[in-house]
């Protein structure tokens, strides 16, 4: 990578400048274009291969003990009847998934773009609230003042107790990640300028794991924001209390509860009905939880919008428990509109144009 970058440098140097960017282009491209289609490598993506292969040996044990449960496990054929339906093309090449793979392809293409332009790093929140606040971070240069204001403060602590500490962060953390990601998800659904941006994840009439792909640019962007803004305002006050850099418990190179639930996470965006029960699934958010929140049966409408923890859906009265049984329910929007959902330019411009029609008629409201 270094040896592409100084490359490209040269040639903008030595090459018209109409020939470079060209090149610029072009490295763009293939770089992003190359680093989607080796996902399966990539850490910090869903499809990287332990948790793809997690998903499928967890998705065919659950099939199979659903299948001795009914007695079809003595032969090869029975068991064959419930894993194949799916692997139908009916469910992985449906107008819908397919707009799922695109959308996969151009967002890689897109997000580094806009992610570059808008995107709030966490050194940038860190150092927002150390001087809001006065505190000092670790990942920061401290100010002489605000590291002899809380020096008194800080705690010294032995080494009997760095594991406890560690574990602390990497729990608060975590929690701080989880109702971050809920509260962001429960605003895409109750302000109305917000869910004309996650129509479009919810317009999917199948899942599969590539769903998770199919958001909006702007949702990806909140979604972003709104975790940096919790877990840096946790990383800050650590520092702050014990005067030296927190990290937090890592697993394949991610936070050790994020690597552990992405381990099934590609099952939310799938056919196959993973259900904690009734007891655990009041305080866990399972793969069933989220097939339900794409229901658009009245009962189920806004459902289940956590991601680990279902305390939270609990606490906003949006919890709905899926029982071991699956259920049948429909997906999509509920309106009849999934099918221009699919459509490419309907994907990004439509919700631009939902919220100037909200606009236009607020204007039209407060002039009449």
């Amino acid at each position: 990578m270094p040896e592409a970058q100084f490359t490209i440098r040269f040639m903008a140097q030595t090459l018209p400048d109409w020939v470079a960017q060209g090149f610029t282009i072009i490295y763009y491209l293939a770089f992003h274009l190359t680093k989607a289609l080796t996902a399966f490598v990539q850490r910090d993506s869903y499809l990287y291969w332990p948790y793809s292969a997690s998903t499928v040996v967890i998705a065919l044990t659950v099939l199979l003990i659903r299948a001795r449960r009914l007695g079809n496990t003595s032969q090869v054929a029975p068991v064959w009847g419930a894993v194949q339906p799916h692997l139908a093309a009916h469910v992985w090449w449906h107008r819908s998934a397919r707009a799922d793979y695109r959308l996969y392809f151009t967002n890689a293409l897109i997000l580094p773009i806009l992610l570059s332009a808008l995107f709030i790093s966490e050194q940038m929140v860190q150092g927002f609230f150390a001087g809001a606040f006065g505190l000092t971070s670790t990942l920061l240069p401290a100010a002489h003042g605000a590291a002899a204001t809380w020096a008194e403060f800080r705690l010294d602590l032995p080494t009997a107790l760095l594991a406890l500490r560690t574990i602390s962060y990497t729990v608060v953390f975590y929690i701080a990640y989880d109702i971050s990601r809920f509260v962001a998800h429960s605003l895409l659904h109750d302000i109305p300028a917000l869910w004309e941006f996650h129509k479009l994840h919810h317009s999917a009439e199948v899942l599969t794991p590539m769903t998770a792909y199919r958001v909006h640019p702007i949702e990806l962007l909140l979604m972003a924001w709104s975790t940096v803004i919790a877990t840096s305002a946790i990383t800050v006050l650590f520092d702050a209390l014990t005067g030296q850099q927190t990290a937090f418990i890592t697993f394949l190179g991610l936070h050790v509860f994020l690597a552990l639930t992405s381990l099934v996470d590609n099952l939310r965006h799938s056919t196959v009905w993973l259900s904690y029960g009734p007891r655990w699934g009041r305080w866990l958010v399972s793969p069933a939880h989220h097939q339900l929140h794409h229901s658009y049966e009245p009962h189920h409408m806004g459902c289940n919008r956590g991601y680990t923890f279902a305390l939270w859906d609990r606490l906003y009265g949006t919890l709905y428990v899926p029982g071991f049984a699956p259920e049948s329910f429909r997906m999509g929007l509920g309106d009849g509109s999934e099918a221009r959902w699919h459509g490419f330019t309907y994907q990004y411009l439509a919700p631009f144009a939902g919220c100037l029609k909200m606009a236009t008629r607020r204007l039209r409201r407060v002039a009449s």
